[in-house]
């Protein structure tokens, strides 16, 4: 049976803009369709039911979506084994863009979507994973300037895989050299401008041999700083000169080399603020800004996280993985990942050293912490409607860093007030506001 939509085109319904609130299983089965559905619908067994779910747990009519003036709500239809929305029973409730939804072994997700990107498809990213449509809008800018030299800016939270992306805008690149990445953080200050820019053998205290250096591994390649607010200032000076020369003088050597390198970098935190720190040159950045992206953190992007978790779960398994209880996917879903991708890898290895023998891994399996998130303490940010933050987005032409930079808020608020949908759709969802 295919996915159902609710056309939700009215400008007043779920906070306006030309949007649609869709239904999407991500759990057995996240391979259906979205189609537009003008009324309400039945979920359950009996062909009856334009959601028509097979599996364990499902009623033959087990639930129903109805619209309810600007609102849409779900019933349960006094089923079996209940219907749940954001992890709690429902006999009657709202819904709410960004609800996690289970009917039985189904797992499904409530998001509000342009009806142009209704058919959005995930991708494939470097390391044999796959990126859904969040993350697949947040990196478009980066595949349609993969192939040129222009230098790339990623930012994002721990864990959100900024080396992951920047290998993927090198393999869409075409560039045939290496793909080198170099964490700045972990180089002591005085090895900083030997490891990037390589060193003739004696050029200093313990170098017994030549070193080319990172830039001269990259060449007609690739090369990601990851974390460079790091480096020194007098590095940064370097840097930037080798950036406008195309060409670097080795540590030790009086001629200068010439280098092909695009240069991606990265950090957790927008460079902007860096440098009104004082601690990034104003230069330099405004040499690397030829494109920004911001990778969304995991809870912005929840439908890809069963899927990633899965495919986690196949990398470390020693033979095939354990099958998965729908009530485990729906606490994966619920659970805000303040570590992002590398705690949820993580989590699945972990699943697999204590319970790998089981042949369905449930959810009381999960450690506390994920059964059980603390909830945010109140006030510990600072106050912010909806409405600053859709006035501050337009005026940065949809750039989410500047606009959080202008609020003086960090990334995690704003992406809590976008709720898990994209800058283009919340705008579009308050044409209204300023």
């Amino acid at each position: 049976m295919l996915d159902a939509t609710i056309n939700t085109d009215e400008s007043h319904i779920q906070g306006g803009g030309k949007t649609q609130l869709i239904l999407r299983w991500l759990f057995p089965d996240a391979t259906r369709p979205v189609l537009p559905i003008l009324k309400g619908f039945g979920i359950g067994r009996d062909p009856s039911c334009l959601m028509q779910l097979d599996g364990e747990g499902v009623s033959r009519v087990h639930a129903e979506v109805r619209r309810d003036g600007d609102h849409f709500m779900l019933r349960d239809n006094g089923s079996t084994n209940g219907t749940y929305l954001a992890g709690q029973p429902v006999e009657e409730r709202r819904i709410t863009p960004g609800a996690v939804l289970r009917v039985g072994s189904w797992v499904g997700l409530f998001e509000l979507r342009a009806p142009g990107a209704l058919g959005a498809q995930g991708f494939d990213i470097a390391g044999g994973m796959r990126g859904g449509a969040v993350l697949r809008e947040a990196m478009e800018p980066a595949r349609r300037a993969a192939a040129s030299t222009l230098p790339i800016i990623v930012c994002g939270e721990t864990g959100t895989g900024k080396e992951v992306a920047s290998r993927t805008i090198h393999d869409w690149s075409g560039r045939r050299g290496e793909f080198c990445a170099i964490n700045c953080a972990a180089l002591p200050e005085h090895l900083v401008e030997g490891e990037l820019f390589g060193y003739r053998r004696g050029a200093f205290t313990g170098a017994d041999r030549n070193s080319p250096g990172h830039f001269r591994r990259a060449h007609l390649g690739t090369l990601l700083l990851d974390e460079i607010n790091e480096l020194p200032l007098g590095t940064q000076a370097k840097l930037l000169r080798v950036l406008q020369e195309q060409e670097l003088v080795p540590l030790g050597e009086s001629q200068p080399v010439s280098v092909d390198v695009r240069v991606i970098v990265a950090a957790q935190a927008p460079l902007a603020e860096a440098v009104a720190a004082g601690k990034f040159r104003e230069d330099l950045y405004m040499r690397l800004r030829g494109l920004e992206i911001d990778l969304p953190p995991l809870r912005a992007r929840i439908a890809d996280v069963p899927e990633l978790f899965q495919s986690f779960l196949a990398k470390h398994a020693s033979g095939a993985p354990p099958l998965l209880e729908s009530k485990l996917v729906e606490s994966l879903c619920l659970y805000a990942w303040p570590g992002n991708v590398r705690e949820l890898e993580l989590t699945a290895r972990r699943l697999l050293a204590v319970h790998g023998d089981e042949p369905l891994l449930k959810r009381r399996f999960l450690p506390e912490h994920v059964l059980s998130p603390p909830s945010a303490a109140p006030g510990d940010e600072p106050q912010l409607d909806l409405g600053r933050l859709a006035a501050a987005l337009r005026r940065s032409n949809g750039n989410l860093s500047k606009a959080c930079t202008e609020l003086q808020i960090s990334r995690q608020r704003a992406y809590r007030l976008l709720d898990g949908v994209s800058v283009k759709d919340f705008l579009a969802q308050h044409p209204a506001l300023p």
